[in-house]
């Protein structure tokens, strides 16, 4: 009898348990509306201090909402795209953030588009002010891959910024369609690698000869 009712007392108490699991994952692990397909990150650190640039260049596609595209507020060139960057990991900062141990964002911006389309292409710029300079950026629609709400690139530069707090790589980037701004969107997170210096290397493009 002690046998028979320790099994379906334990059977009581895991049927709970599974009940309460929706509640007890971590945000951590919900759904990502935006993948981030590729990313390119330099941080360029200049004298005197406020005057460094951030160079960005993303590949994102965003999926929805529980796989659901809302008409509008899930295209990035439409209603415009939330980025913030920080030194901090996305784990570290979705366990400690809010708190003592959590560093204000090294990045956080607001980007919205004005639309041009040409033909069937479509792409978006803006530009704005940011921290104690400027926000530059531009949006390309990309070939909607299926099953999605749709595939943009996103090239932005910062300038002007205070970005002395990024001393290397990794750093995180959070990404998040203007209808759910969240600047510690956990799911939205992304430790990305960075080229983090005091100039910026342009590439060699070979020598040009003087015509004969």
């Amino acid at each position: 009898m002690r046998q028979w009712l320790r099994v379906v007392l334990m059977g009581a108490f895991a049927s709970a348990l599974l009940g309460f699991l929706p509640y007890l994952t971590s945000p951590a692990h919900a759904q990502a509306e935006n993948v981030l397909n590729s990313s390119t990150v330099q941080v360029v650190h200049n004298t005197p201090a406020s005057t460094d640039v951030l160079n960005l260049s993303l590949n994102v596609t965003n999926i929805g909402d529980g796989g659901d595209c809302e008409v509008g507020a899930d295209d990035l060139l439409e209603t415009g795209v939330h980025i913030s960057v920080s030194r901090q990991t996305c784990l570290f900062r979705a366990t400690n953030c809010p708190g003592i141990l959590c560093a204000p964002l090294d990045f956080d911006a607001q980007v919205n588009y004005v639309e041009h389309d040409i033909g069937s292409a479509s792409y978006g710029t803006s530009f704005g002010p940011n921290a104690s300079g400027n926000v530059s950026s531009k949006i390309v629609a990309q070939t909607t891959p299926p099953i999605t709400c749709g595939t943009w690139t996103i090239n932005l530069q910062a300038t002007g910024q205070n970005l002395s707090g990024i001393t290397g790589p990794p750093v995180s980037i959070v990404i998040n369609e203007s209808d759910a701004i969240s600047a510690d969107s956990a799911n939205n997170c992304f430790d990305v690698n960075a080229s983090v210096g005091t100039g910026i290397t342009k590439p060699h493009r070979g020598v040009h000869h003087a015509r004969r």
